[in-house]
């Protein structure tokens, strides 16, 4: 009993050490060999049909080369072909591995060449050319595509994840929020976060953030930290201001803040071009409105 006791005991610590492990594969040192692994693991059934398809090819050479050389004579160097197995080998030795010596270390096509004639070297230049540089760089270039579409794949899954997590965004914008409020406030940056529960929630809903205020926000490496955390890249914090503000009243609020960092988040969608294209349709609309209803009251 206190065998399987120590048993269960050893188990549960490799247990925990495997989940230590994978807990250490989320962290950014390790994104490119998670991305590897996901896309290998992607191109694995590409892999699988690439085996399939050059075992169907040596078949095929392997089949031709025992009814024209082992099937007709039991010379020594015809003796790889004697059986369709031994062809097949022999052809995977010579066309996959690049090994095509006998026993002594004599090349095999070589002697078939001199006794059988010139055809069987013929036909085993003609596959190695096929196989060489045909099947293997298409096979190659599926397998590539195939990966880097599987982690293209993941990588994107993993960001759509991100971006729903609306608890991370809550407490990313928390962050974002203290650290305008400590700038925007002159508070020290050496006395560490200021509580937000020991401001009023009046004073700092009225906060306005002006384009000074912001320019100096974009130099801390803390500030432009979080908004990369909030899946705002650096090239669409260039003039974030203008972005910010959409009134074009020269002050921006926490709220307007907020709101359009959370549409700024992500890649453009189709949705996105079609909601300003139905907007700028429905704004035409109602300046041709207008200009019949000035027309009318001008004929008046």
């Amino acid at each position: 009993a206190k065998s399987a006791f120590v048993l269960n005991a050893m188990r549960s610590f490799r247990v925990l050490r495997i989940a230590r492990v994978l807990r250490m594969a989320r962290l950014p040192m390790f994104t490119e060999l998670v991305m590897m692994l996901d896309g290998a693991m992607g191109g694995l059934r590409a892999l699988l049909w690439s085996q399939t398809l050059i075992a169907l090819y040596l078949y095929i050479v392997a089949l031709v080369f025992r009814e024209l050389v082992g099937a007709k004579t039991l010379a020594d160097e015809a003796q790889y072909f004697q059986s369709l197995p031994e062809a097949l080998f022999t052809s995977f030795r010579c066309l996959v591995a690049s090994e095509c010596t006998d026993a002594d270390g004599r090349p095999i096509f070589l002697h078939l060449a001199k006794v059988h004639g010139w055809y069987t070297g013929a036909i085993y230049c003609v596959a190695c050319v096929l196989i060489t540089f045909g099947l293997f760089n298409v096979i190659v270039a599926i397998f590539v595509e195939n990966t880097v579409a599987a982690a293209k794949h993941n990588t994107h899954r993993i960001k759509q994840l991100r971006l729903l997590d609306t608890e991370r965004f809550q407490r990313k914008a928390l962050e974002l929020v203290d650290v305008v409020v400590r700038f925007a406030a002159s508070c020290p940056a050496g006395g560490g976060r200021v509580p937000l529960t020991s401001m009023n929630y009046e004073d700092v809903k009225s906060l306005s953030i002006t384009p000074q205020i912001l320019e100096t926000l974009l130099v801390q490496p803390e500030f432009r930290e979080i908004l990369r955390d909030m899946d705002i890249p650096d090239e669409e914090q260039i003039d974030l201001f203008d972005t910010l503000d959409t009134d074009g009243g020269g002050t921006v609020d926490l709220e307007e803040l907020i709101q359009t960092i959370w549409k700024l988040r992500g890649d453009a969608r189709r949705s996105d071009m079609v909601a300003v294209g139905l907007m700028v349709r429905n704004l035409q609309l109602s300046m041709h409105q207008l200009e019949a209803s000035m027309t009318q009251l001008q004929n008046r």
